[in-house]
Parts: structure tokens; C-alpha cells; sequence
């Protein structure tokens, strides 16, 4: 888990094992993404490349519109115009401008000697939602789902993907999560146990002070698996 300054820390990041529910969340219009409850805060997904830079500060801005995995780049082809990196045996590449074709060389040298990122992120390749190894991104552009919605998109060696948007993704990335509510996926292994009132009940949690409802659908399921658990 890493920090804003690079250090390790858990600010941007988070262990699935951590991981305590997921809500839907509307930060702002035409945006409905999902928000993670975790033993060490609340995290969401990165809508764009400040927040990916935050919380991936490795990767380095060459262009307007991208980030790189400098790490991974395998060929520098520099010109008048500024230049392009490739990665790998690829023909993938992304653009640098004039001021930054400078520095490259040396920029390059220094992110290959900085260790490898271990984590991964949650994201959609092939209509596949899934955890992929940060590492392995190429570069980082945005690209727009549907109107005026920009998020970031990943491109790796053999494929391209998005940031996980929709609450559907997180459902297939993590299969073991109960729908407690249309718009709560909760960790089961988590539940300490749940507070009945007239209105229905509230599910409460291990090492901390989140609770969320769950639906009376939800609710008999849930009792049984807490007594037999």
C-alpha cells in the first residue's frame, strides 16, 4: 500500500482482506461508482488521472493525457516533435512532448530502479472484471464510457481496460460478497452481528464503526449464516 509521497502507508490503497462492504456512490452528476469500506478508511475508484497519480506516483505524465509505467517502457524513439516510448516486443506506444524527450533517458534509468509495485488494480479488461498487477500497465490515458464521463483507462502489453465503474463488475471481482441491499455489498466474514428495529435491521462489523441495512430478503439469509458460523 503506498502513500501520496511514495512511502508505504495505506491512504490510496487497501488489502482485499480488508475489505468490510462496497456502496454505490454519486460523487456528481452522470457519475455512480463504487466506495469501499475497509478496516483502514474508505477508498474509491480513481475517475481521473490526478487521482490515479496520487495513488500511483510512479508513473510519470510524458504528454498531455497520459501517464507511463516508465518501469516498462522498452524503446524510446526521439525527433524534433518531442518523441514516442514502446513497450516491450510491442508495437504499443504512447507520445512524449519536446520538453520531457529531454529528460527521458535519465528519467527512465531512475524508475527502473525503484522496486516493482505489488498490488494490483481493480479493472475491467475483455468485459472481464478483475484484480490486475499494477505493474504490468503500460500507460495510463482516459477514454469516455458514454457522455461527458471520463475515466481512466489502462493499457497493458496484450490489452486495454477501465477502472471498475458499476456495482455489477464488483460483484463478478468479488464473488464471495453478499448482496445485503440492491446497493450494499457486504464481507461476511466481517459481520459482527445486526441490531433489529421496527424499521427492519442494521448489520453491524468487526473492527469497525460502519453499519448499513439490509433488505428482509437479505435478512433471513443472513441470520442463518450467522448461526451457523
Amino acid at each position: 500500500m503506498i502513500t501520496a509521497n511514495g512511502q508505504m502507508g495505506d491512504r490510496f490503497s487497501f488489502f482485499e482482506s480488508d475489505l468490510i462492504a462496497i456502496e454505490k456512490w454519486k460523487p456528481k452528476a452522470n457519475y455512480e461508482i463504487p466506495f469501499f469500506i475497509t478496516t483502514n478508511g474508505n477508498h474509491t475508484t480513481p475517475t481521473t488521472l490526478g487521482e490515479f497519480t496520487n495513488g500511483f506516483p510512479d508513473f510519470f505524465s510524458l504528454d498531455t493525457g497520459n501517464l507511463v509505467n516508465l518501469k516498462n517502457v522498452s524503446k524510446v524513439e526521439i525527433g524534433s516533435y518531442g518523441g514516442k516510448v514502446y513497450f516491450g516486443e510491442t508495437d504499443i506506444y504512447t507520445s512524449v512532448n519536446k520538453l520531457n524527450s529531454a529528460l527521458l533517458p535519465d528519467t527512465i534509468q531512475a524508475a527502473k530502479k525503484r522496486p516493482n509495485d505489488s498490488r494490483f488494480i481493480l479493472g475491467t479488461i475483455n468485459l472481464q472484471p478483475s484484480l490486475y498487477p499494477a505493474k504490468d500497465i503500460c500507460f495510463v490515458d482516459l477514454c469516455s464510457p458514454k457522455r461527458n464521463y471520463h475515466v481512466p483507462r489502462f493499457h497493458f502489453k496484450n490489452s486495454y481496460g477501465e477502472v471498475v465503474l458499476t456495482f455489477r463488475d464488483c460483484k463478478e471481482a468479488f464473488p464471495y460478497l453478499f448482496p445485503a441491499t440492491p446497493s450494499h455489498f457486504i464481507n461476511l466474514n466481517k459481520v459482527a452481528g445486526f441490531n433489529e428495529n421496527s424499521f427492519g435491521a442494521v448489520i453491524k462489523f468487526k473492527e469497525s464503526d460502519y453499519t448499513c441495512p439490509v433488505s428482509q430478503s437479505k435478512f433471513r439469509m443472513l441470520k442463518e449464516y450467522l448461526a451457523n458460523n
